[in-house]
């Protein structure tokens, strides 16, 4: 693998270590961890393919209702929910947009900051602490798009019009960078609670 001879093992820095000089419990736990990795490389692939099938199959079902009734079931996002006549197993199909912000929302936090600035002379500095943590940075250095996007939802009152008229930039600049979809399994348990079926290792 990688080139490396017989009899010889790469280390983490790239040299080569001959394996009788490698440990034994050394040896032991390197070859449990590649097989354990492409055991689940495996896995991987499988559970991507029962993705891709399974999701197929629902999109042929939701086209096959849409020609026969003229409805589209997902409606404008895709959002489906399937279940069965005693409604004790549900599908659910969800599409997730990703969004980037674009560079119109510098402007946009200027005229915040202004109506911040106006709003808190000689009073109370907590709601710019608040407002201007919106618009923090993760370890990335990226904004989070959902935090900015709620101050949209925030009753607020301003005769300058500078506050609607950043919020009005903020919904311009939003960009879909991309969309993905899930497919989600649930089942009623005995007291007839609905659980969800989960496929992540981590959980079982």
């Amino acid at each position: 693998m990688n080139n490396v001879p017989d009899g010889y093992l790469k280390d983490g820095k790239g040299n080569l270590v001959a394996i009788v000089n490698i440990k034994q419990t050394d040896l032991i736990k390197d070859e449990f961890v590649k097989k354990a990795i492409d055991k689940a490389v495996e896995m991987q692939q499988t559970l991507a393919e029962f993705k891709q099938d399974l999701m197929a199959e629902a999109d042929d079902f939701i086209e096959l209702l849409a020609q026969e009734h003229g409805v589209n079931l997902g409606g404008k996002k895709g959002n489906v929910t399937l279940r069965t006549f005693d409604s004790q197993l549900k599908v659910t199909l969800q599409t997730q947009e990703r969004i980037e912000l674009g560079p119109e929302l510098a402007l946009a936090k200027q005229l915040i900051d202004q109506c911040l600035d106006e709003w808190t002379e000689g009073g109370n500095q907590n709601i710019k602490a608040i407002v201007s943590k919106t618009f923090n940075t993760d370890k990335q250095g990226s904004l989070n798009p959902q935090r900015i996007l709620a101050l949209r939802k925030l009753e607020i009152s301003d005769d300058s019009g500078k506050w609607t008229k950043a919020m009005n930039i903020i919904a311009e600049s939003v960009g879909v960078v991309d969309s993905c979809r899930f497919i989600r399994f649930y089942k009623q348990d005995d007291k007839g609670i609905e659980q969800p079926i989960s496929l992540d290792i981590a959980k079982l």
